[in-house]
C-alpha cells in the first residue's frame, strides 16, 4: 500500500506501507521523498496517522539518510523550473549565466561546472526574491522573526524557530509566487502558533487563499525543484 503524507511545512512524502509480525515500527528510506514503513498488524489507520504526526522528526531524519540518485556527469537536463515556469537550458559563448526567458544560457563548460554555477546563480536569485518577499509578509502581519535566511535543507521548504528565526529553502526560487507566499505565511504564523493547531491554520488561511493550490503544486512539482541535486557533485 502506498499513500502520501504531508509534513508540517507542506512537504509531501510517499509512504510505502507494509505489515509485519514485528512489534516495532521500522522505517527505511527509499529516496529523498519516500519511506518504507513496516508496522505491526494491530496498528490501525487512525493510530498510524497519529504516529506519523507525532514523529515528524523521525521521518525527516529517515529521509535525510536516503541515498542520492546519480546521473551521468555529462547529462544536462533540458529545462528547469524558475519562478513557476519551465526554462530551457542552452549554451552560449560567454563566461557567465544569462537569463533570457524562457531560456537560461550557460557557459560552454562541462556540465558539473555548469551545474555548480547554476546553483550559485539560483541561490543568489533566491536571496534577492524570497527574502524580500518574506520581509514583506512579516511587515503585513506585524510579526518579527529573530532572523530571515535561506536554507539548503533536503526535507523541508521552510522552518521557523523562536531563537534562530525563519529559513526558506532556496529551491523555492523555482516555484510560482503564490507558493512562495504560502510558505512565507505558513512559517510566519508559527511565531504566534508554534504548533499546527486549529488557530494556526485559521491564521494561515486568513492571510492566503492559496493554501490548497500551493500544497497541490508542491505535491506535483516539488521533486523537480531538487533536479540540480541529482548528481555526485558537492552541494553549494
Amino acid at each position: 500500500m502506498r499513500f502520501t503524507h504531508t509534513l508540517s511545512d507542506g512537504l509531501n512524502i510517499l509512504i510505502e506501507l507494509k505489515r509485519s509480525a514485528k512489534k516495532n515500527i521500522i522505517l527505511r528510506p527509499l529516496s529523498t521523498n519516500s519511506i518504507r514503513l513496516n508496522i505491526p498488524p494491530y496498528v490501525n489507520s487512525k493510530q498510524l496517522q497519529s504516529w506519523l504526526r507525532q514523529n515528524e522528526a523521525i521521518l525527516r531524519k529517515t529521509l535525510s539518510r536516503a541515498p542520492t540518485a546519480t546521473v551521468s556527469a555529462e547529462q544536462m537536463p533540458e529545462h528547469i523550473l524558475y519562478r513557476g515556469a519551465y526554462h530551457k537550458l542552452n549554451i552560449h559563448n560567454l563566461p557567465d549565466i544569462y537569463h533570457a526567458p524562457p531560456n537560461i544560457l550557460l557557459p560552454d563548460i562541462p556540465w558539473p561546472q555548469q551545474k555548480t554555477q547554476l546553483r550559485h546563480y539560483l541561490t543568489e536569485r533566491a536571496a534577492e526574491i524570497l527574502l524580500p518577499r518574506l520581509h514583506y509578509h512579516a511587515e503585513n502581519l506585524s510579526l518579527t522573526p529573530a532572523a530571515m535566511a535561506l536554507s539548503n535543507a533536503k526535507t523541508f521548504w521552510g522552518v521557523c524557530r523562536s531563537r534562530t528565526g525563519i529559513r526558506l529553502n532556496w529551491r523555492l526560487i523555482g516555484a510560482p509566487d503564490f507558493v512562495i507566499d504560502y510558505i512565507c505565511i505558513h512559517e510566519l504564523c508559527h511565531l504566534p502558533h508554534p504548533n499546527h493547531s486549529k488557530q494556526f491554520w485559521a491564521m494561515v488561511n486568513h492571510h492566503t487563499p492559496h493554501t490548497h493550490n500551493a500544497k497541490q503544486w508542491l505535491k506535483q512539482y516539488g521533486s523537480e525543484l531538487f533536479l540540480l541535486d541529482n548528481t555526485n557533485n558537492q552541494a553549494v
